[in-house]
């Protein structure tokens, strides 16, 4: 709130700041003290010679040649290597599909060897095979390889071995 002052009246200065209480601080204030520095002094203007300017013709342009073979030379150099690049990549890529075109023929020879195998196993193919080389399937029944003599009904002992020794009624051995 600022004090209401009468007309004709002029605020009074503060002693310590010597500044008036509604005044704003005033940013390009010299500091008190004696003066370092000289103002600079006015100089009588003269007229000062000046070059005249050259006319266009008589300007020299550096040449444009070595700058324009120099570019030239680089974009030429930059094409060759590209095409370079790609001829190595186009390589690299044949070799990588003509390998991949042998994995695969190998891939699919495994798996037909793996099938014939698997065919040859099966028990119809193994008869045939033995017909083939003169082997005929047994037709009997059964006999039991023991002396001629009946099973007996008590089991054998089995050994620390995993055999089981002859049975003492029988004298006969089962496994």
């Amino acid at each position: 709130m600022r004090p209401t002052m009468s007309p004709g009246t002029t605020p009074v200065k503060d002693p310590k700041t010597d500044v008036k209480p509604d005044a704003r601080p005033d940013v390009r204030r010299r500091p008190r003290g004696p003066v370092t520095h000289a103002r600079p002094v006015a100089r009588p203007e003269t007229p000062v010679a000046r070059r005249a300017p050259q006319p266009p013709a008589e300007r020299r342009r550096p040449p444009r040649a070595p700058f324009v073979m120099l570019v030239v030379g680089l974009l030429g150099g930059g094409l060759v290597s590209l095409l370079l690049l790609n001829t190595v990549l186009a390589q690299d890529s044949f070799k990588h599909n003509e390998l991949r075109r042998v994995n695969e023929q190998l891939r699919q020879q495994a798996d037909n060897v793996k099938s014939d195998i698997r065919a040859r196993r099966q028990p119809d193919a193994v008869a045939k095979s033995g017909v083939q080389h003169g082997v005929s399937p047994d037709e009997t029944a059964p006999k039991w390889v023991g002396g001629g003599q009946s099973p007996s009904v008590t089991d054998p002992e089995p050994t620390t071995s995993g055999r089981t020794e002859p049975n003492a009624e029988t004298g006969s051995t089962e496994q």
